[in-house]
């Protein structure tokens, strides 16, 4: 089976981890994030001719930090925003496997972002209030799987492809193989949901994550990264 092309998995990243609001103005994607993060906040150019400044006017009317997101194939402007004093942060890895090709839990537990023992989880992970926004305001299938008050992590499916995200595993059990199982989990699910691909995101200094899902059989096929605008004192 072939895998998706990196552009679905782009598609499917944005539709199940959405921003407030995004709006095409003069060649970019200017995302509102409502503080959900860098993924649903950063500007996207749709137009290789688009001018920076435009993009720079756009994020500042809105009140966020200047931050790109630079995808497959996006040298030149990397390259412009380099020259131009942004620092590149958090390169990020897209990996995918077909469903077929993993091992899959039956005993699959769901449940929702009011849950208190999940909130913590992923509190202690760093994912706050605004990042279980962004789970609530997606409207693609999605749900909540977890291993009792010990894993958890967010899934939605578009266009076939099962996104995780938030993968977390609490403090105290860590190390015992909890982050295999919730995967196997969320896999499970996607399969009754009739998606056809398991997707994940990482990013690339993160070593263990990434070994987690390449044991799954998870394969890289993309990645992205983030130039920021360092503020001045």
């Amino acid at each position: 089976m072939n895998l998706p092309d990196i552009q679905s998995l782009y598609d499917a990243t944005d539709a199940t981890w959405p921003s407030a609001s995004a709006t095409l103005q003069n060649g970019w994607i200017i995302k509102n994030g409502a503080g959900g993060g860098k993924r649903v906040s950063a500007a996207l150019q749709t137009d290789p001719s688009a001018e920076i400044e435009h993009a720079e006017i756009a994020m500042q009317t809105i009140g966020q930090d200047l931050l790109f997101q630079l995808r497959t194939a996006e040298d030149a402007l990397d390259s412009a925003l380099a020259s131009r004093g942004y620092d590149l942060i958090d390169r990020v890895v897209l990996l995918v496997a077909p469903l077929s090709a993993l091992e899959k839990s039956t005993n699959i537990q769901s449940s929702d972002t009011s849950n208190t023992a999940l909130k913590q989880i992923w509190a202690d992970g760093g994912i706050g209030p605004a990042r279980l926004d962004v789970m609530n305001r997606a409207t693609c299938p999605k749900s909540i799987i977890h291993i009792d008050d010990r894993a958890v992590a967010y899934v939605g499916i578009h266009n076939g492809i099962c996104m995780a995200h938030a993968v977390e595993v609490s403090k105290s059990h860590r190390r015992q193989g909890l982050g295999n199982q919730i995967m196997r989990a969320a896999a499970g699910w996607a399969e009754h949901q009739g998606a056809e691909f398991m997707a994940v995101i990482t990013v690339m200094d993160n070593i263990p994550a990434r070994t987690l899902y390449q044991n799954l059989g998870m394969t890289e096929v993309g990645h992205y990264h983030y130039r920021i605008k360092p503020r001045r004192p």
